[in-house]
């Protein structure tokens, strides 16, 4: 999306000021690290109307900026917004249940089958997964140690952080 506000005002300018053309070549590089620098902290700072234009260097014209910071102004929630919905959510685990089964009618050889329950708050409607899956004792072994490996890791790292 930046690009095409960037590729517009470019434009825009070039076409209704030709005095401006000259400004545009020499300090486009800059123009484009301080648009990038701007953008960035209107999203993530959400800075008012009088600090965008303070971010502005001095080469950058009144005209300019004004228009600059219209534009700032008029995309910065749905650019907020769009952060929002790219940030990566990973499920949280809200139940877990198990039972024993046998694998299949031949195969007398146990298993247990875990029922997961996993709530993501980023999806819609209620955003819950149920996740079945079934652990012969060998696999179960594996997971078990692994899982205590996690714990382990956690522990420390609580222990480091106090």
């Amino acid at each position: 999306m930046c690009s095409n506000i960037i590729d517009l005002l470019t434009y825009l300018a070039l076409i209704n000021n030709p005095n401006l053309r000259v400004v545009m070549y020499a300090s486009n590089m800059q123009l484009l690290v301080c648009l990038r620098t701007v953008i960035r902290k209107c999203v993530f700072d959400n800075i008012s109307k009088d600090d965008i234009q303070k971010l502005f260097p001095n080469e950058v014209l009144p005209e300019l900026q004004r228009l600059l910071t219209l534009l700032l102004q008029k995309f910065q929630r749905e650019w907020r917004a769009d952060i929002h919905m790219d940030e990566v959510s990973l499920p949280h685990l809200k139940a877990m249940t198990w039972n024993m089964a046998t694998q299949g009618t031949e195969v007398t050889d146990p298993v247990a089958v875990i029922n997961l329950k996993l709530q993501n708050h980023k999806q819609a409607p209620q955003g819950e997964l149920d996740l079945k899956f079934q652990l012969a004792k060998e696999n179960l072994d594996t997971m078990l140690k692994s899982m205590y490996n996690i714990r382990d890791q956690l522990s420390n790292l609580g222990e480091t952080s106090n």
